[in-house]
């Protein structure tokens, strides 16, 4: 894990720690999870493309959804043909 080291004004300072005491939580967590709600769509993007990118490299550690489904035991209903087709299908023949 790395640090980051914040520099805030006292008063603000003062106002986290007194949050931080009332929650029963550390200072630092508050922090992360306030980054995390404020900047959530834009670090979840930045994941989702770095993820990508390493797929891109080295594409032989994923599975289709096929695959997985295989592995999990999964398996889709068939679908049946629609009324109106089957209807098409009828007055066609």
């Amino acid at each position: 894990m790395k640090r980051l080291l914040v520099s805030m004004d006292e008063e603000r300072y003062e106002d986290l720690r007194r949050l931080a005491f009332e929650k029963k939580a550390p200072m630092a967590d508050l922090v992360r999870y306030a980054i995390e709600k404020v900047f959530e769509d834009q670090l979840d993007s930045m994941a989702g493309q770095r993820g990508l990118e390493e797929h891109l490299k080295d594409p032989s550690g994923t599975v289709t959804i096929e695959e997985l489904m295989e592995s999990m035991g999964i398996e889709l209903p068939r679908r049946s043909p629609s009324r109106g087709r089957a209807r098409r299908e009828k007055a066609a023949s």
